[in-house]
């Protein structure tokens, strides 16, 4: 089992996924190669799309809310992915939006991801799905500075 440390990356995470994960200032340990699953937060580089519609450069963490060849789509602020929506018990109350987008399908080797503080979040909503090479892990802890 290989694990990875990454410091001080509070200064690159998008939006409020650090709520989801409580620690701000700490190191955040990710296991390179593990298998996504829906609800993970991986770290991942930046893909291009999101430094030009967003000025994301660097590595950054977000929730994996649909894996390759679902559907995903939102309205009112409600998730569904392959048409059911989706039960996200992670996020907080008032950390959600009210949008509507439509139904796109992930491609294969991508993942829809997006941040748990919504209403502020430059996720795949904004610059679309993330490359699956983009991935560098799946978190598995924090660590408190």
């Amino acid at each position: 089992m290989r694990l990875g440390v990454v410091a001080s990356l509070a200064l690159a995470l998008v939006g409020g996924s650090t709520d989801a994960i409580g620690a701000a200032d700490g190191r955040v340990v990710v296991r390179p190669g593990e298998r996504v699953r829906r609800g993970d937060i991986v770290l991942f580089e930046a893909p291009a799309a999101a430094t030009r519609r967003c000025g994301a450069t660097g590595k950054y963490l977000e929730r994996v809310i649909a894996l390759p060849g679902e559907t995903w789509s939102e309205r009112r602020g409600v998730v569904y992915v392959d048409g059911r929506k989706l039960l996200e018990p992670y996020l907080r109350p008032g950390h959600g939006d009210t949008l509507s987008r439509p139904t796109l399908r992930v491609p294969p080797r991508h993942y829809f991801v997006m941040g748990d503080n919504r209403a502020s979040s430059c996720d795949s909503r904004v610059w679309g799905p993330l490359p699956a090479n983009n991935v560098v892990g799946v978190v598995v802890r924090v660590k408190s500075s």
